[in-house]
């Protein structure tokens, strides 16, 4: 006796599956898209001399006379130039778009304008072709060209070939008077179907599996790059990155001649909050610090992390007199703000050395941290909690 509760679990399960796959198709729906608009831009290029060799052939010579043969004539000729039209339109605003790395709604109308066109050509010519072949070549080559050049969503894709398909069954019909014929190429046109709507599946299925990849390695590369230049605890620029900061911010200076600040902020007496409330406590004091001076900062500036309770600031285009001040508006507010963790709301103070990023004198950018760096031991030897400045 089946379980109902199995049989819900498994019907649940199976909408999940469908959710998720619908879901991830369309992640990467606009990357497949821009892929189509450069594909059609190519492919016009290639069916544009096509149709007009194609137009050239079926007007010179006329071999035959007949009403029959001339509306075949006629139908073949029009079909190719209509197509024709359509490929340097889609030629000419393709050119514009290709190049494009995002894709909108005016893409999504071309790509599947394109679609239904070529569809549609390939079963107009079929059609006029059986006035007097019984072969349906033009349908199968289509049905090959969208599966094979288009990059389609499975679901989306079979609702474009089982429409097709329809509109070639009773297409076909208007110039079939065999229905033997008619029988053996609605038959032949399913086979033409099944293997375009593969195609389109396995092409969708393999640049959707690159796509992810790719994607994971440009993750993968960026995670690198971060823990590679940021603290893992703060999630602060770490000292390479820094560097790197300043000295594009050193040639700038050297080229414009403006000047910028290096402030160094140690938490004063951190070793005692580690020794009464315990590392973690301790990291977690660093991380809300860290968030503290990212807030208190431009966005022009950057903070660092050097290490331990040592922390870095690049104040961009201030003068030594104004990153003083700076330095010490953020000690009054560090001075003023209680640290949280858990059920404990801790004060700390913090002792600051502040120093022109380039010495005015020498103009030496060598251990740029030098002199701030002597400032904060005298605002430390000066019982801390204070502010001090170098001179050049």
């Amino acid at each position: 006796m089946k379980n109902p509760q199995n049989e819900t679990l498994s019907l649940s399960s199976i909408r999940d599956k469908i959710i998720r796959t619908f879901r991830d198709n369309n992640s990467v729906l606009g990357e497949c898209l821009l892929t189509n608009i450069r594909r059609l831009y190519y492919l016009a290029i290639i069916a544009i001399p096509l149709r007009i060799i194609n137009i050239v052939f079926f007007i010179f010579p006329v071999y035959k006379s007949g009403t029959t043969f001339t509306i075949w004539h006629q139908g073949i000729v029009l079909s190719h130039f209509v197509l024709l039209i359509f490929m340097i339109g889609f030629f000419l605003i393709t050119s514009k778009l290709k190049d494009r790395t995002k894709a909108n709604t005016r893409m999504l109308f071309l790509q599947y304008l394109a679609i239904i066109v070529i569809m549609a050509s390939g079963i107009v010519i079929v059609t006029f072709d059986q006035l007097i072949t019984t072969n349906i070549t033009p349908f199968i080559l289509i049905c090959m060209i969208i599966g094979a050049v288009f990059l389609i969503r499975p679901f989306i894709s079979f609702l474009l070939y089982a429409v097709t398909y329809i509109c070639y069954y009773f297409a076909i019909e208007l110039t079939i008077t065999n229905q033997d014929v008619l029988l053996s190429n609605r038959v032949n046109g399913i086979t033409a179907v099944g293997i375009g709507f593969f195609l389109s599946v396995m092409l969708w299925r393999y640049n959707y599996t690159n796509i992810i990849q790719k994607w994971q390695i440009k993750l993968q590369y960026e995670q690198l790059q971060r823990m590679a230049y940021h603290d893992s605890l703060t999630d602060l620029p770490n000292r390479r990155l820094f560097d790197k900061v300043v000295k594009e911010e050193i040639a700038s200076i050297q080229d414009l001649g403006h000047e910028s600040v290096i402030i160094i902020i140690d938490i004063d007496d951190f070793k005692n909050i580690n020794d009464t409330y315990g590392h973690p406590t301790g990291d977690t004091i660093l991380i809300q610090f860290a968030n503290f001076l990212k807030c208190n900062v431009s966005e022009s500036d950057v903070v660092s992390r050097l290490g331990g309770e040592e922390f870095i600031i690049l104040v961009r285009q201030i003068s030594l007199d104004e990153g003083y001040q700076f330095a010490e508006k953020l000690r009054r507010l560090i001075l003023d703000k209680p640290f949280i963790v858990g059920l404990n709301q801790i004060k700390i103070t913090c002792s600051f050395g502040v120093a022109l990023l380039l010495d005015s004198k020498s103009n030496r950018s060598e251990n740029y941290y030098y002199r701030a760096d002597k400032a904060l031991y005298l605002a430390k030897k000066y019982g801390k909690n204070r502010v001090e400045k170098a001179f050049s």
